[in-house]
């Protein structure tokens, strides 16, 4: 039987190679997300996080990644652990339909957030009121974090082509061409190089849609929601190993796409909340 249990150990372990939009980003979608709180869940909210913001634990899943253990147990038997909470998911790279399991065809596990941060969402939903005070802290904040991340393109895998997060590319810095990762790219230039706002006023400037659009970004379910993602993130993912990349051009390319993906994933947080918390 899959297990759901937070387990808290000393070592901090910080990795920015896998870090999806940054500590801004974060903190965008959780402010953007708590505007959009029915009443009811905006109180037990701020009881169950302290009195803190939403945004305060934005990023708290990727600076205590070696604290965010999900222990999924060893299911199937010939699988790997996992034993740290995922941040990326796949889905078929022709239909952009999101895989709803964890079990390669061999019987493998690989990394897939949405599916469990459905179960996590469905846990929460029942239990929440009687849950220990910090298994359903750490279980909120990864929900506030997880939909921020798998908003980020640099999160999908398609299926059969190469991981984001191992091509290589080059991008100009001053006179000189720099290597780095396409993943690793997208998190340094996309919102934090060119970002002279803070959370709050970022969360401002893009949250600028109507309640028919809200509602529309909103439907479905987090299946939903990753198919989305995956049709408007396809674009970030065709450029070739080595290729050369201007910062400007790429800036300019997908700034609107970044804004949009980060509006989405704050009503999207906030609609999970609500159900879970109403």
């Amino acid at each position: 039987m899959k297990r759901y249990i937070s387990l808290f150990v000393a070592t901090l372990l910080i990795s920015s190679s896998a870090f999806g939009w940054g500590l801004r980003s974060h903190a965008t979608v959780a402010h953007i997300a708590e505007n959009h709180l029915t009443p009811k869940a905006k109180v037990l909210v701020k009881e169950y996080l302290g009195g803190r913001p939403m945004s305060y634990y934005a990023s708290h899943p990727d600076f205590f990644r070696s604290e965010m253990l999900l222990d999924i147990g060893f299911e199937p038997k010939q699988g790997s652990r996992i034993v740290e909470f995922p941040h990326g998911f796949r889905v078929d790279k022709e239909s952009f339909k999101p895989w709803r399991t964890i079990e390669n065809e061999d019987g493998t596990i690989f990394k897939n957030s949405i599916y469990h941060m459905e179960r996590i969402a469905k846990n929460l939903k029942e239990n929440h009121a009687k849950m220990n005070d910090s298994v359903r802290l750490v279980n909120l904040y990864i929900l506030i974090h997880g939909i921020g991340d798998m908003h980020c393109p640099a999160h999908v895998e398609y299926y059969g082509m190469t991981p984001y997060l191992k091509i290589p590319i080059y991008y100009r810095q001053g006179n000189q061409w720099k290597r780095r990762s396409l993943h690793g790219f997208w998190e340094a230039r996309m919102v934090g190089a060119f970002c002279p706002w803070s959370y709050t006023d970022l969360a401002q400037i893009i949250d600028i849609y109507s309640p028919e659009q809200i509602e529309k970004y909103s439907a479905g379910d987090i299946y939903t929601w990753a198919e989305d993602i995956a049709r408007c993130s396809y674009p970030v993912h065709q450029y070739q190993p080595e290729e050369k990349i201007e910062n400007s051009e790429f800036h300019r390319k997908y700034q609107a796409l970044a804004e949009e993906l980060q509006a989405k994933a704050g009503y999207r947080l906030a609609k999970l909340f609500n159900e879970i918390l109403n």
